[in-house]
């Protein structure tokens, strides 16, 4: 037979168990208090009370009638207690008498009462009439406008667990934490943290998650996971499997919906959230018999499907379709001086995702050059692609470097991209001109400060200013290794011709 502790894990999960460490009894049947007197038409050994509130406070206004209370019914003894929308206090006063309390949040008496007999005369059939409950409930929230995040916070809250929404690839596109839930923060975390050594877990065999794939035209178009290492529930084995289709289907639908709004919106409509603006360019397919088959179509509907989350749409606007050789999209960014002025930190998410080299092109700041930012994106992505390790984020400020490394081999070409790689230098007056590229060369060379100075005999405290201002005219980082290399060989293809 159920207890209270069963009860609530499987009926009721999420809810709050006191005085769980007395020993419990098995719930025989299901009596309702009343706020008045009688309280109850009959009370037994092994009754299950529901007790709102409001019927506490009827017959037990403080706290000597509520130990009074507490007595009487560990004197039954009753198996336990449903406390609806009640205080902590008194569930602990009860609880102290030995009386196992379940903290239930608002909820109808009558039907809590049916849901708890129907668990214990006919235990599946109740489940599967939950989760007919759970259906009709996210039904009724799809057509409310609640998407994908609302019907997941739905089942989430209703299941009292974590849940987590999978890509088809394995990447976590949502999670939601019900707030009530002590621990699933935590769940949450651990899941995040270890996502990405999902599939040697898998391997493993020591992942300890229930995981339901939702259905989608070809294949599976991702999977409902419930976090943490306890247990799931019955009712979450029951239900999920029955609600992952809807999610699939709001999934689906969204997609819809965003990639008409994307169409209409194609021309030049902009992420809200700029100026600037910078475009980001990918290769999304290789010309091909394979590229063009359904699955492989599917695929690349389900990358753009992930793309999308990865921004909200002020900031993000994807362009193009499935069938497009390339991924573009406009990302709104950070003016001069912000965290991330030229995209680099929304174009390395974008890069992890769909597993190429992005482009960015230079930030522009009116819709009219977005035609010119795009070739230039374009132009940098073919360059980048050359390289024998192209990176995962190229930039159009970096194209004339990227097509000198890519042009090693022919050298004939070589001094012409080294002037533009070193352009910013060059402009200025020829013994300024000379100084720089002194020092830099030194300093590239001979790997430090200390020893460029030393080459060039001059004091540390002037290099290091040499190279500030270096780095304030051309706005390079040279801490970075790629510009390191491309730098020095152009300064050596200078000094060469």
């Amino acid at each position: 037979m159920t207890d209270l502790a069963s009860l609530a894990s499987e009926l009721l999960p999420g809810t709050q168990l006191f005085g769980g460490g007395a020993a419990l009894h098995p719930i025989t049947w299901v009596r309702v208090m009343r706020g008045q007197a009688p309280t109850f038409d009959a009370l037994e050994p092994g009754d299950l009370v529901i007790a709102p509130a409001s019927a506490i406070a009827g017959v037990a206004p403080g706290r000597t009638e509520i130990d009074a209370l507490a007595a009487v019914l560990a004197a039954v003894p009753v198996s336990g207690v449903l406390l609806l929308d009640g205080a902590q206090e008194t569930a602990t006063a009860i609880a102290r008498a030995g009386v196992p309390v379940a903290l239930v949040g608002r909820a109808d008496p009558a039907a809590l009462e049916r849901s708890v007999v129907g668990y214990i005369v006919a235990r599946g059939a109740e489940l599967e009439r939950q989760a007919a409950l759970l259906e009709a409930e996210l039904r009724r929230r799809a057509l409310d406008g609640a998407g994908v995040a609302g019907l997941l916070a739905t089942v989430a809250g209703f299941l009292g667990r974590a849940l987590a929404l999978e890509g088809s690839r394995g990447d976590v596109v949502a999670i939601h934490v019900p707030a009530h839930v002590p621990g699933a923060a935590a769940d949450a975390a651990a899941y995040q943290v270890g996502a990405g050594h999902a599939r040697r877990r898998r391997s493993e065999g020591s992942q300890a998650l229930l995981r339901v794939p939702m259905p989608a035209a070809h294949g599976v178009a991702g999977a409902l996971v419930v976090l943490g290492e306890a247990r799931p529930s019955e009712l979450a084995v029951v239900t999920l499997p029955r609600v992952a289709g809807l999610v699939a289907l709001e999934l689906a639908r969204e997609e819809a919906v965003r990639g008409a709004a994307d169409r209409a919106r194609r021309a030049e409509t902009m992420p809200s959230a700029g100026p600037p603006w910078v475009v980001a360019i990918a290769r999304q397919r290789d010309p091909g018999d394979h590229a063009d088959e359904p699955a492989a179509r599917e695929a690349r509907e389900q990358l753009r499907r992930a793309l999308r989350l990865l921004a909200p749409a002020r900031r993000m606007s994807l362009r193009g379709d499935a069938d497009s050789i390339e991924v573009r999209a406009i990302l709104a960014v950070d003016s001069p001086g912000g965290a991330d002025p030229e995209g680099r930190l929304a174009a390395a998410g974008f890069a992890r995702l769909i597993g190429r080299t992005v482009a960015l092109s230079r930030p522009f700041a009116s819709p009219s050059e977005r035609p010119a930012a795009e070739a230039d994106a374009r132009a940098t992505l073919e360059a980048a692609e050359r390289l024998v390790v192209p990176g995962n984020v190229a930039l159009a400020a970096r194209l004339a470097m990227y097509r000198m490394l890519g042009s090693l081999q022919h050298l004939g070409d070589g001094p012409r991209l080294a002037q533009a790689v070193l352009e910013p230098l060059l402009a200025s007056r020829p013994d300024v001109q000379r100084e720089h590229l002194a020092t830099l060369a030194a300093y590239l060379e001979r790997g430090g400060v200390g020893e460029a100075a030393t080459a060039l005999g001059i004091h540390r405290n002037t290099a290091t200013y040499r190279l500030r201002r270096v780095e304030a005219l051309t706005g390079w980082d040279l801490t970075d290794p790629d510009l390191r290399l491309a730098i020095l060989l152009a300064l050596r293809l200078v000094q060469d011709h």
